[in-house]
C-alpha cells in the first residue's frame, strides 16, 4: 500500500510543479477541466470573453463572459444580487448578425462575478445556440 502511496505523491507532486508554472487563467482552466471529468456539464462551456449587457432589477451590467453555455453563463461583475433573481441577458456571438435576448435568473454570485442560467429557453433555442458555441469555440462535432 506504501508503494501506491508513493507513486500517487510522485504523480501530483509532478503535476503541482508543473501548475505552477501556468498563468491563473490556464490555472482555472485546468481545473475547470478536472471538475468537468468528475461531473460531466450537460452542456459544454466556452471560455473566450463575450460582449454582454444584463439588466438585473434596474441596473444594467455591461461586461465580459468568463464562460458560456446553452444552460447559462457566467460573468465578471462585482454586482451581487439574490439568488433567483430574474434577469435580461444580450448577447452576439462571433459571425451572428442577430443577438440572443434571453430571460435568465440568478444563480450564484462569487466575487468573481454573477452565474445565470437561461430560463424559457425552447429546445431549438437551446440546440441552435449548442451548436453556435461549438463553432465558436473551434469545437466539431
Amino acid at each position: 500500500m506504501t508503494d501506491k502511496f508513493s507513486k500517487d505523491r510522485s504523480l501530483l507532486d509532478e503535476i503541482m510543479s508543473e501548475l505552477r508554472f501556468l498563468a491563473d487563467d490556464e490555472q482555472e482552466d485546468i481545473l475547470e477541466c478536472i471538475l468537468n471529468i468528475k461531473e460531466p456539464r450537460s452542456y459544454p462551456r466556452v471560455n473566450k470573453p463575450i460582449e454582454v449587457d444584463i439588466l438585473i432589477g434596474d441596473k444594467i451590467i455591461q461586461s465580459h463572459t468568463k464562460d458560456l453555455s446553452a444552460s447559462g453563463v457566467f460573468v465578471k461583475s462585482r454586482m451581487n444580487p439574490d439568488i433567483g433573481v430574474p434577469a435580461k441577458i444580450v448577447f452576439s456571438l462571433p459571425g451572428q448578425t442577430r443577438p440572443f435576448k434571453l430571460n435568465g435568473t440568478v444563480a450564484r454570485t462569487d466575487s468573481g462575478g454573477i452565474g445565470l442560467y437561461f430560463s424559457d429557453l425552447t429546445p431549438y433555442v437551446r440546440e441552435h445556440l449548442e451548436k453556435l458555441l461549438k463553432r465558436v469555440s473551434g469545437f466539431r462535432s
